[in-house]
């Protein structure tokens, strides 16, 4: 039987990085997409994409990461689980205040990140390292 799919927004702006982990959801059978910046996020959710799980780096040209999870765009695309990915140490403090679903520090583990979106995809809860999932 195949595993479930998940709608995954990778918002990073290394676009190799972008790039590689794209590849391995999508040859998990994930449909991952890229956005290269906060405002390239928005526009996705505001043009109907409707993710599952967004993974979501900090540092952005434009916008930062943080203003994304601020602002309105990931209500409107239906609330999705957050997962900050990125090389900034966040506390878990910090973490519970954004409300999101947990952290990956980079560099990370790519079995680590698979297994957080194939969770998400079967709507178990993923544990993250530090007990944050």
């Amino acid at each position: 039987m195949a595993s479930p799919s998940a709608r995954v927004l990778f918002v990073e702006d290394d676009a190799g990085l972008a790039t590689i982990v794209t590849r391995h959801l999508r040859a998990r059978g994930h449909d991952a997409r890229i956005a290269s910046s906060a405002e390239e996020a928005t526009e996705q959710l505001e043009s109907g994409f409707r993710p599952d799980v967004v993974l979501l780096d900090v540092n952005l040209p434009g916008a930062s990461g943080l203003d994304l999870l601020r602002g309105p765009a990931l209500r409107a695309g239906g609330s999705p689980r957050v997962y900050l990915v990125t090389a900034t140490a966040v506390p878990p403090a910090r973490l519970r205040e954004l409300d999101v679903a947990g952290f990956l520090p980079k560099p990370f583990a790519m079995a680590t990140l698979v297994e957080i979106v194939d969770r998400c995809a079967s709507a178990e809860e993923p544990e993250l390292p530090g007990g944050l999932g």
